[in-house]
């Protein structure tokens, strides 16, 4: 089996649900759109897993490919390839099957229960966040989980969507820190402490994170 990673730059690795993909046999095809160039046809693949970005879904920066993602999207809905979207892929989906992305009244950055109506598909966590967006849920959609910061989990179809991170590592966001050191002065944060408390939380991030993906795989 081989699943297409849609990551928006090189820092947005598919971490720890890459890892459990591979566990559950899967080939991963990584994608840059910006650096890459097309994407290709969601048919030749058993999945789609778009990631996060360091940019909107509507920023200016995604402006030379977005349409081209949102039309895979599209193309993965209408084939039945199932996709696993993260934060920034969760609302490219949204915006790609009739929803809204926009800025958010707050940013949530570090680890949040969420409300959950399915806790056999997304239980209340904690789950990492990072983002200062939010999304209107496409027609069609079920939301599974939120905070009051709006929507945090959705089911289109047989397809998952999450605005949390399943998939952060210590090392991920050490990355994430180098290539946006002004993030904890913007969003109010101690660097070291978020650091140390995704180290504290890293076998129970784990867990979750494949329990998470599996009930994705398993439908």
């Amino acid at each position: 089996m081989r699943a297409l990673v849609v990551m928006h730059d090189r820092l947005s690795l598919p971490g720890l649900i890459g890892e459990r993909a591979e566990e559950r046999g899967f080939e991963l095809v990584g994608h840059v759109p910006a650096e890459d160039g097309p994407l290709p046809a969601p048919e030749a693949f058993d999945a789609v897993i778009p990631m996060g970005s360091p940019w909107s879904v509507y920023g200016p920066e995604v402006a030379g490919w977005i349409e081209d993602e949102l039309g895979l999207l599209r193309l993965a809905v209408e084939r039945d390839v199932p996709v696993f979207g993260v934060c920034f892929g969760a609302q490219a989906f949204a915006k790609a099957m009739g929803g809204e992305v926009r800025k958010g009244d707050v940013a949530e950055v570090g680890f949040h229960e969420v409300r959950t109506d399915a806790p056999d598909v997304v239980p209340p966590g904690p789950w990492f966040m990072w983002h200062g967006d939010t999304f209107t849920p496409p027609p069609g959609a079920r939301v599974l989980a939120t905070t009051d910061a709006g929507p945090q989990a959705y089911a289109f179809g047989r397809h998952l969507l999450v605005h949390f991170h399943p998939e952060v590592r210590e090392d991920i966001v050490r990355m994430w820190l180098g290539k946006d050191v002004e993030a904890p002065q913007r969003y109010g944060f101690d660097a070291d402490e978020l650091l140390a408390d995704i180290r504290a939380r890293s076998d129970g991030s784990r867990a979750r994170a494949a329990a998470l993906f599996d009930r994705f795989l398993d439908g």
